[in-house]
């Protein structure tokens, strides 16, 4: 397929709405298979350190995934401009080690509600960001009600869960908020990025520089051994990096095409999903509350691309 079919067929609004939330599904299935990969795991729930080793292992093997599927099934050249290099270095640190890196220790003085919520926040950033970056991205009353629905929906999904408690501390709440923030960033430098290098190849180069940094990370906090696999969490890491790469090349591709600040909206359904997926394998209680939320993030959905977009462009 030529690259200008590709570019209609990505900007067709039922695509968009099929693959994003492919992407989402995929992100949202790491809430419950990170949980059973833990216990299989036997790590302890305050080790960041060994989580963010694994989030390591995890992404390191993904990247490998992606540079197998783009050379041997794409037949793509893996070589990228020197120039992009730092770039794309850059993009790993921010999309990949920093995020990471802030989540699990903001979740480790933190609750997994509090995680949800702010982490949608990284939908709200990106759009702030393109409007800043892009000139053609405005900030219409639909976008901005849509994004307000969607944004109650994931609290009222995690609300449900338990209490809120509405105490804020820097190493907790204020990690949270930074993982969102670089994930923002991150966000619009891989728009950028795949506007001159393939997605796959933007995908597997920053998992790969990142994950290095992350292994760095965990294995000094916690050591190399804090992380052992037998055969049924080594499965569960396959998936995981499968699940990672798959999400984050989608996602990449769709960016190319796409207005930044149009399609952060379907990142809502993260969390959905995972309550969702949480409820089928873990055995957790779903409500009204998580069918209301979908129903919430779908109108947000919905407002924020009724009007049909120009055609974006890939610079400022």
């Amino acid at each position: 397929m030529k690259e200008n079919q590709i570019k209609q067929r990505l900007q067709q609004k039922p695509v968009v709405l099929a693959l994003s939330a492919f992407a989402c599904l995929l992100w949202g299935s790491a809430f419950p298979f990170l949980k059973i990969s833990y216990e299989l795991l036997h790590l302890p729930a305050g080790d960041w350190g060994a989580k963010v080793l694994f989030a390591g292992y995890r992404f390191f093997l993904a990247s490998l995934l992606l540079i197998l599927v783009t050379s041997l099934g794409l037949r793509q050249d893996l070589r990228v401009p020197k120039k992009m290099v730092p770039w794309t270095f850059l993009l790993g640190l921010l999309q990949t080690t920093l995020q990471y890196f802030f989540f699990y220790n903001g979740l480790a003085y933190s609750t997994g509600i509090k995680g949800s919520i702010i982490g949608a926040a990284g939908s709200l950033f990106v759009v702030i960001l393109s409007r800043l970056y892009y000139k053609n991205d405005l900030l219409t009353s639909e976008k901005i009600f849509g994004l307000l629905i969607g944004f109650a929906g994931v609290m009222v999904a995690n609300v449900s869960k338990g209490a809120l408690d509405l105490s804020l501390t820097f190493f907790g709440e204020g990690f949270l908020l930074i993982s969102s923030f670089v994930g923002a960033l991150g966000t619009i430098l891989a728009k950028e990025l795949s506007a001159q290098i393939h997605p796959f190849l933007v995908t597997a180069y920053q998992m790969f520089f990142g994950s290095i940094l992350l292994i760095l990370t965990g294995g000094l906090v916690s050591g190399m051994g804090a992380v052992v696999f037998d055969w049924r969490s080594g499965l569960l890491v396959l998936y995981l990096a499968f699940a990672s790469a798959t999400a984050f090349s989608i996602w990449y591709s769709i960016l190319k095409y796409n207005k930044a600040g149009e399609v952060a909206v379907y990142r809502f359904l993260i969390p959905i999903w995972g309550t969702l997926l949480s409820a089928f394998f873990l055995g957790e209680s779903i409500g009204a509350s998580t069918i209301g939320a979908l129903a919430m993030v779908s109108v947000g959905i919905a407002l924020v691309n009724r009007r049909r977009a120009e055609p974006a462009v890939t610079g400022s």
